[in-house]
């Protein structure tokens, strides 16, 4: 499900880049953003920014289509229980020397 989907995205990232006229209907913003997600593994915020945006699931292209099969397929129990490390303090901040040892 992930595989394809990262493949569809990247296809349709590079032939947005080349000028393919036949890309009009898809927005160059949204697939970079959707590139950047799934890039760097943050799944949880790909489905907010579909939920956010849903007319990316509207019509029958090859985004659509497999946009909608990752919602389908995380949707449920297993994907809320989805560990998210949005969750986690930032530790940068904690100096090391107040640290309690």
């Amino acid at each position: 499900m992930k595989k394809s989907l990262i493949a569809t995205v990247s296809a349709l990232v590079i032939a947005t880049q080349l000028g393919t006229p036949a890309l009009a209907s898809f927005k160059t913003r949204h697939l970079l953003e959707i590139d950047v997600l799934i890039n760097d593994g943050r799944w949880m915020d790909l489905r907010r920014y579909v939920f956010a945006n849903p007319e990316l699931l509207e019509g029958d292209d090859s985004l659509a289509l497999q946009l909608g099969s990752f919602m389908e397929d995380t949707n449920g129990l297993l994907a809320f229980l989805t560990f998210d490390n949005s969750m986690l303090p930032d530790m940068s901040k904690v100096d090391a020397s107040m640290a309690i040892y």
